[in-house]
């Protein structure tokens, strides 16, 4: 799974799976190979029973310095719709999603089917943040400097943010946060809710790989279908999510972590999961 990853580092730690965006000397911006890579890796991790939950971070200086700006001005490999010379051929495919892999990595970080964990220090600007809102759960430590940055140089938020920052943090604030296109401090971040977790400098990796364990240590098909079900109900009304409910519900009593979770909690002792 690994061989094939120029722009990422990949590594399994007590069923967690760390992908680190591997970028350093360009603060990981995102190029379409990175992109491209990303996405493919968490389509493959979604088939990957071994691996219950995923960190996601950045190696060096900072988590992401959002979209690379090669690519983004439309002068890279790969054409990008609206920037690049007319004349360039741009696939089929890309003329349905313009913003090809890039786009394709926010969608992805939730089809995964299996909680995110993102660990932060540095710069998470533009499509940068865009995953980090994605995740489930955003450590963050005291160097991070987060901006949802499009408006300050001219082009329109992408890569999901516009769909995750209100679900997030809450209408008014993420007008204001995409409007001005601010750069905030950790502990703005935090007051703003874009941090769940402010922990301190080069500590967010450990805080979030001990989050994930926690995580993966629990039953872990359950721990999968109500993060499914949470995401469902930003989509759904009460009835569809009460129906949902009641069919994953049965699915999931039928898993052997279920049966053992009930006789622990009968024979008063810590259940024991296996993730199946």
């Amino acid at each position: 799974m690994t061989d094939e990853l120029k722009t990422l580092r990949y590594a399994v730690e007590d069923n967690v799976g760390v992908i680190t965006l591997n970028r350093p000397d360009k603060l990981n911006a995102i190029s379409w190979q990175l992109a491209e890579e990303l996405s493919g890796l968490l389509y493959r991790l979604r088939f990957d029973d071994s691996v219950r939950a995923i960190v996601l971070t950045g190696a060096g200086r900072a988590f992401c310095a959002g979209g690379d700006v090669e690519f983004i001005s439309g002068e890279g490999d790969h054409p990008m719709p609206g920037t690049s010379d007319a004349s360039r051929p741009i696939p089929r495919w890309q003329r349905k999603s313009p913003g090809g892999h890039f786009f394709d990595v926010a969608r992805q970080l939730i089809a995964v089917d299996k909680p995110v964990i993102a660990a932060i220090h540095g710069h998470a600007v533009g499509a940068g943040l865009g995953y980090a809102l994605a995740c489930d759960r955003r450590f963050g430590d005291t160097t991070t400097k987060m901006s949802a940055i499009f408006t300050s140089i001219g082009v329109a938020p992408d890569c999901g943010l516009s769909y995750f920052l209100p679900r997030v943090v809450g209408l008014p604030k993420a007008l204001m946060i995409a409007e001005t296109g601010r750069i905030f401090k950790a502990e703005e971040c935090r007051e703003l809710g874009l941090l769940d977790e402010l922990v301190p400098e080069g500590t967010s990796l450990a805080a979030a790989l001990e989050y994930a364990k926690l995580l993966a240590s629990r039953a872990s098909t359950a721990v999968d279908m109500a993060r499914r079900l949470i995401h469902m109900s930003l989509q759904h009304n009460l009835e569809q999510m009460l129906d949902f409910e009641g069919h994953y519900g049965v699915a999931v009593a039928t898993t052997a972590d279920a049966k053992e979770g009930t006789m622990a909690f009968l024979e008063k002792r810590k259940p024991v999961f296996r993730g199946v």
